[in-house]
């Protein structure tokens, strides 16, 4: 791709030629636009909202990232966002990355028109039964097993935001998921919450980050909505079990990165032995 330092013009001034690569080929792999956008949109960094959209025929002579870069640019980011100072807003769960990424209008009401997908589900409220709870646990892992997601509480499917109640217990619904995707999944991969405001109503927010680990798999059979021995995978707007195609790709990848820990391990042998 090309060097970070040549830097597109007009309206896109603000993007270097190595980032318009990375919206081509994140935009021809069909990921919604505040997905797209939320890895680029920095403070002080504003960027048209129909970049996306315009990108592939403003700039023919760019051609696309490939899969593997787009993986690696995001995962890069997300790094970043997490080992962040969480007072200034940087970290997946923080009230300045939630407003980024749901791109709210003035009065915090709009709708929120195709974002609930792969990368985002959306729940009225917590859930108070197992079920519920399995529910989201299983959401949990499908996004571990795909690139990572959000799962925002106080929306409804239409993205209006309604807020979550004072009644409900957030800190004993973050307790509870704790130990439901503990005891029920394994290994174990990382995520983080938190209780954001959003023009004066409350939302609870969790992020799964994409694990090392792929793929996660159910350990025991808990309510009838985790099987032991299953596999989730993240599919458009819903948590499926994995299609025999992805779990390969999952196991070449893992396969991959042992094959290259090895050689990078027999390498450091030999330049001792030397």
């Amino acid at each position: 791709m090309a060097s970070m330092s040549q830097q597109t013009e007009g309206i896109w001034r603000s993007l270097d030629r190595t980032e318009v690569a990375l919206i081509k080929r994140m935009k021809m792999n069909g990921l919604p636009r505040d997905f797209i956008m939320s890895f680029f949109v920095r403070p002080g960094r504003k960027i048209s909202a129909a970049a996306p959209n315009e990108i592939i025929k403003k700039f023919p002579d760019i051609s696309p990232a490939s899969n593997e870069e787009v993986a690696q640019f995001i995962e890069r980011r997300i790094r970043e966002t997490s080992n962040s100072d969480r007072n200034h807003g940087f970290n997946p769960v923080s009230s300045l990355r939630v407003h980024e990424i749901l791109d709210l209008t003035s009065d915090g009401q709009s709708a929120l028109p195709g974002f609930e997908s792969h990368f985002a589900e959306f729940k009225r409220e917590i859930p108070a039964e197992k079920a519920g709870k399995a529910k989201i646990a299983r959401s949990m892992a499908s996004f571990a097993n795909n690139n990572g997601g959000y799962l925002f509480f106080g929306i409804c499917d239409d993205g209006h935001i309604i807020g979550i109640d004072d009644s409900q217990n957030v800190e004993r619904f973050w307790n509870d998921i704790s130990d439901v995707v503990t005891r029920n999944f394994s290994p174990f991969f990382p995520w983080e919450r938190s209780v954001v405001e959003i023009s004066g109503k409350m939302i609870a927010v969790i992020y799964v980050f994409a694990s090392d680990a792929k793929p996660i798999y159910s350990s025991s059979n808990f309510t009838k909505h985790i099987e032991e021995g299953s596999i989730y995978f993240r599919y458009n707007r819903s948590s499926e079990k994995i299609k025999a195609g992805d779990l390969f790709n999952i196991l070449q990848k893992r396969d991959q990165r042992v094959a290259a820990s090895a050689l990078a391990e027999g390498a450091a042998v030999t330049q001792t032995s030397a």
